[in-house]
């Protein structure tokens, strides 16, 4: 018996008769371990590509058919899937918000400004949540511009900021850093309220439910030490003293007429991020009082979604970081009122001797932006 052709076998091993055909290039295996040889060596995805040019015969056929039939499912099944991903998983746009995305609300195609065919122009601020209405009403009256992230990116995802009916006021997200090692934590602060009294509240609120995730699960001691570690500052394992200490000179308020009659002393050292800063310098923070209300911090202020505060427990600034002031002076803008309530002389004498001409046209495109709050998207 003649010995079967070198051609009729395996391409791999060349021993064994081939069992399968590889779906992109048509080599014939005999194993599965040939057939990975394969993909290996010729670099092959194995994967049938459905732009290649087939016959008619062949495609009149039901195994031509059927790879057609596949090809149009599979594109059904991501379009499926992204759809999901986007309205369920990542929650950036409702079902209904999709569907009038495709066809409009009355099945016609959108024009390329974004309104249907036969819809006049309509003011956004009409169409706007009361909450978000209320919003709008004290950024402008603040004159605080809020810039918008993309939707969708995480910076916009994380943004809770709300409209409290009950306290007439923004309840903000706030974005606070701790210490140099740079701890981050998203918290809550409401805008009627001194920022240090919200802060140390979230501070108290995050170390009982931390006690309490310790207790339910009966951690052994060096989990249950570095679990509470993971919010600085809180409470030392061993004598349960609190490390955030708020040392009021009397009894707490938060009456506006009562502000000046009773301050409150606090241990750490709090800074506002100065947002959308040349990358060419550092980080620019602003020095605030913790004592302050957060709306006065922010007012004539540039946020990015929502406020980042500094917490640095030394009174050293560090040394990766640069104040306003000297940023002010470097980049020969005119000093912006302090948050301290005062201004520094010695960025005003340097400011008025500067006579640069693009730095003047950068401060007087900033005031501008300034004269009133918006949320810019």
């Amino acid at each position: 018996m003649s010995d079967p052709l070198l051609s009729s076998l395996c391409t791999i091993c060349h021993i064994n008769v081939p069992k399968y055909k590889c779906p992109r290039c048509s080599v014939q295996t005999c194993s599965l371990p040939c057939s990975r040889r394969h993909k290996l060596w010729s670099t092959c995805s194995g994967v049938r590509d459905p732009t290649v040019f087939i016959p008619k015969s062949q495609l009149v056929t039901p195994s031509g058919v059927d790879h057609d039939y596949n090809f149009l499912h599979s594109i059904e099944h991501r379009i499926e899937r992204s759809e999901k991903e986007i309205v369920e998983e990542r929650g950036l746009v409702s079902k209904k918000e999709l569907i009038l995305a495709r066809t409009g609300e009355d099945g016609t195609e959108r024009q390329k400004n974004g309104y249907r065919k036969g819809q006049k122009n309509h003011d956004p601020q009409k169409n706007q949540a009361p909450g978000e209405q209320c919003i709008n009403q004290v950024l402008k009256a603040m004159k605080t511009t809020v810039h918008r992230a993309p939707k969708g990116m995480k910076r916009n995802v994380e943004n809770k900021t709300s409209w409290s009916r009950h306290q007439k006021s923004i309840h903000w997200t706030v974005e606070y850093i701790q210490g140099e090692a740079s701890e981050k934590v998203m918290g809550r602060a409401m805008g009627t309220r001194p920022i240090g009294d919200s802060y140390y509240e979230f501070c108290e609120r995050k170390a009982v439910e931390i006690r309490e995730q310790v207790k339910r699960a009966k951690l052994d001691e060096e989990v249950r030490i570095r679990d509470i570690t993971t919010i600085s500052r809180l409470q030392n394992p061993e004598t349960s003293a609190w490390n955030v200490e708020v040392i009021f000179s009397s009894q707490p308020t938060w009456n506006s007429q009562n502000d000046q009659e009773k301050q409150q002393v606090y241990k750490d050292h709090f800074y506002l991020l100065r947002p959308n800063t040349p990358s060419s310098f550092s980080k620019v923070l602003v020095p605030i009082d913790p004592s302050k209300i957060l709306n006065d911090i922010l007012r004539k202020r540039t946020v990015l979604e929502f406020p980042t505060i500094y917490v640095f427990e030394q009174e050293a600034f560090p040394k990766n970081f640069m104040l306003e002031k000297d940023f002010l002076q470097k980049t020969g803008q005119p000093p912006m009122e302090s948050l301290n309530g005062e201004e520094d002389d010695s960025t005003n004498s340097s400011s008025e001797e500067s006579d640069d001409e693009t730095s003047s046209s950068e401060s007087e495109d900033e005031n501008e932006s300034m004269d009133d709050g918006k949320i810019v998207g």
